[in-house]
C-alpha cells in the first residue's frame, strides 16, 4: 500500500522546486522584476518548509541532510522500484 500523505509531500516540494527554478531562470534576465523575487522567494521558502515537514516525518532526502547518522532511505523501494499497491 503507498503512503498517499507521504506522495503527496514529495508532489509539494517539486511543485515548489519546479517554481524556484522557473523563476531563478526568469531572474537571470529579469533581475530587477520585483513580482518574480517575491515569488522566487516564497518558492524557496515552501520548498524548504515542506522538505523539512518530509524529512521529519520520513528521513533525509539527500545525503547532505542525512550527514553521517542516517541512511535509512537505502531499506526501502528505490525510485524507479514499482511500488507495491
Amino acid at each position: 500500500m503507498t503512503d498517499n500523505r507521504k506522495d503527496a509531500l514529495m508532489k509539494r516540494i517539486q511543485m515548489y522546486a519546479f517554481v524556484a527554478h522557473e523563476c531563478a531562470l526568469y531572474l537571470d534576465c529579469h533581475p530587477n522584476n520585483a513580482q518574480a523575487l517575491e515569488r522566487h522567494a516564497k518558492a524557496i521558502k515552501e520548498m524548504n518548509e515542506a522538505v523539512a515537514l518530509y524529512e521529519g516525518l520520513y528521513g533525509p532526502l539527500t545525503a547532505n541532510a542525512a550527514g553521517n547518522k542516517d541512511w535509512s532511505w537505502v531499506k526501502g523501494a528505490w525510485p524507479w522500484q514499482n511500488k507495491e499497491d
